[in-house]
Parts: C-alpha cells; sequence; structure tokens
C-alpha cells in the first residue's frame, strides 16, 4: 500500500468510520465505502465516484460488476455506474458542439470522457435514517487543470442507498461562458439469464443503431436481447421496465433530466475481445444507461446546474 493512499485510508477511517454501517474497504489500488443498513447494501469507489454494487436485503444483487475487475488506478471498473462526461463513447460520435469544445490534443481521447478516472472527494456520508443513506461525492475542475475541459466545473454525485437506488449526477458550470456536453450514467444491471429478459418502455420510440451504421430506427415492441445491441434511443421520458422472468424481478428506472437511454450488450464475440469481462458474462447483464447523449447533448449557461437523476426500484 503506497503512502498516500495508506494516509487517505487513514482520514476516511477518521471521518467515517464510526458511522454505524460504514466500512472503508481497500481493492488493490482503490478506496471504496461500503455502506450497508436495513434496507439495502452498496460499495461506491471514490475513482469515478462509481458505484459497483447495490443489493436489497435478502435479495440476489442488483447491480452487476464483473470478477475480472484489475482494480487499478486509472482503470474505470467493468460494471456498476461508471460516469460518462463530458462525452459518451467515442468523442467523434458526439453531436459538433460537444466537440468543438475539446482541446486539440495528440492524445487518444479516452471512451466516455475522463472522469470516471479521477479520483473524486467523498464529501458526506449521511445516514438519514435506519432505512436510508446518503453518499455525496465531488470533483473540482478548474480551468486550468484538466487539459480536456478548459472550464471552471463542478461535478457532484448524490447516492441515496435504500429500498431504492437513487443516483443523481450533478454538473455545474462555475465558468463565465456556456458549455456543451454528452453524459451517461452507465448501469449495468444484473440478469440472471439474458435469454429470459425483455425490456419494456421503449415501444415505439426512435432509436440509433451504433450496430447498423448509426441509422435511425423505431422500436416495435419490447426489445429482446438476442445478439451484440447497441443503441441510443430518443425521447425517452416514460419510465423504462427490465423484466427478468427467470429470475421473478421487474425493475423500474424512473429518469430525469434525460431524454436519452442508451442500451448495450456485447453478445458472444465481442464478450472475448473486452477487457475485464469474461466469456459468458454477456449472460448476467445488460446495460440500461440514463444519459444525455446524441440530440440529447446539453448546452448548460454560465452559473447554472445540470441534474441527471435515475431511480432504481
Amino acid at each position: 500500500m503506497s503512502n498516500s493512499i495508506g494516509q487517505q485510508m487513514q482520514q476516511l477511517y477518521q471521518q467515517f468510520g464510526e458511522l454505524a454501517g460504514v466500512t472503508i474497504e481497500l481493492h488493490k489500488e482503490l478506496l471504496a465505502v461500503r455502506v450497508v443498513n436495513q434496507q439495502a447494501s452498496a460499495t461506491v469507489f471514490l475513482q469515478g465516484a462509481q458505484l459497483s454494487h447495490y443489493q436489497r436485503a435478502g435479495e440476489a444483487p442488483i447491480i452487476w460488476c464483473s470478477e475480472h475487475c484489475s482494480y487499478q488506478l486509472g482503470r474505470s471498473l467493468r460494471g456498476g455506474i461508471p460516469v460518462c462526461w463530458p462525452w459518451f463513447g467515442d468523442l467523434n460520435r458526439n453531436p459538433a458542439q460537444v466537440q468543438q469544445q475539446i482541446p486539440v490534443s495528440t492524445q487518444d481521447y479516452p471512451a466516455h470522457g475522463f472522469v470516471r478516472n479521477r479520483i473524486w472527494q467523498l464529501d458526506a456520508v449521511d445516514i438519514i435514517n435506519q432505512n436510508l443513506t446518503r453518499l455525496t461525492l465531488s470533483l473540482q475542475l478548474a480551468s486550468d487543470e484538466e487539459p480536456l475541459w478548459p472550464f471552471a466545473t463542478t461535478l457532484k454525485m448524490t447516492i441515496d442507498v435504500g429500498k431504492s437506488l437513487n443516483v443523481e449526477f450533478a454538473v455545474s458550470n462555475d465558468s463565465a461562458e456556456s458549455v456543451s456536453f454528452s453524459s451517461a450514467l452507465h448501469s449495468y444491471f444484473a440478469v440472471s439469464n439474458i435469454d429470459h429478459v425483455a425490456v419494456n418502455g421503449l415501444d415505439q420510440l426512435p432509436y440509433i443503431d451504433c450496430m447498423d451504421n448509426w441509422s435511425a430506427q423505431q422500436q416495435q415492441g419490447d426489445l429482446m436481447i438476442n445478439k451484440e445491441v447497441d443503441r441510443i434511443y430518443q425521447q425517452t421520458s416514460a419510465p423504462i421496465r427490465l423484466l427478468d422472468k427467470a429470475g421473478q424481478r421487474q425493475l423500474a428506472l424512473h429518469s430525469q433530466g434525460s431524454n436519452s437511454a442508451i442500451l448495450w450488450n456485447p453478445w458472444q464475440e465481442k464478450s472475448k475481445r473486452l477487457s475485464e469481462f469474461g466469456d459468458q458474462d454477456y449472460q448476467k447483464m445488460l446495460c440500461i444507461e440514463t444519459a444525455n447523449a446524441a440530440t440529447d447533448a446539453i448546452t448548460l449557461a454560465a452559473g447554472s446546474t445540470h441534474y441527471l437523476t435515475v431511480n432504481i426500484s
């Protein structure tokens, strides 16, 4: 353990270690806080403010995270809820107003932006009551510190762990000009078997099919997963429901500040090429991502805050 991680861990213990149901954990190179209350348990990593685990008491996990994670500094966990910002996916596939703001660089632009690999500040762990625990994390971006984002910005993540899981990602524009960005809460959901999963709440919605040369399509009925799926759904104002028939569970996703959602499953061939992902892991997960993607990208005025929220119940 390096001195800096040891000092961080000691500091976190001093701040939060005596709270009921709160444990500070070290996973190889990464620090995390685990919370347990009467309704649920969850684990949140300081790197990326990334929730990796959420499970209601007496039930199977709702959020999936790979058993093959390396827990390395600078490497996002495969699973959980990574934060994608200030662009989604490949920068070159983002709207022009997002691309134009990112400084020209010789380096490769990381997929899904850069904040999922940054160490966030754990600001608070609040035990609201015996059924609800709230974690608050933040990341301050100065205008002259981040080569890929020359705008003063405050990012804040608020995670409510209880009978439902509520995740709120707030972007505050502290600069003197408007900024544009794409973002997503890249949620990996645990399923008992992908062959017995259906997603409803998308019927008749337009979507971009990234597997078919980014063509415009329209959803017909429930979505069943029987091949690699990578789609950006638009106009997603209604709740999205994940029906896990084999697991006899239905999840409802209620989003705010979002009119787009990404659905992703790598299926068989791509699973073999993905890092930190088992060959058969595609059977156990489905990403349904609350987003501001494609035409739903955000332009935020100076001094304003945008809230992207999902409630999972």
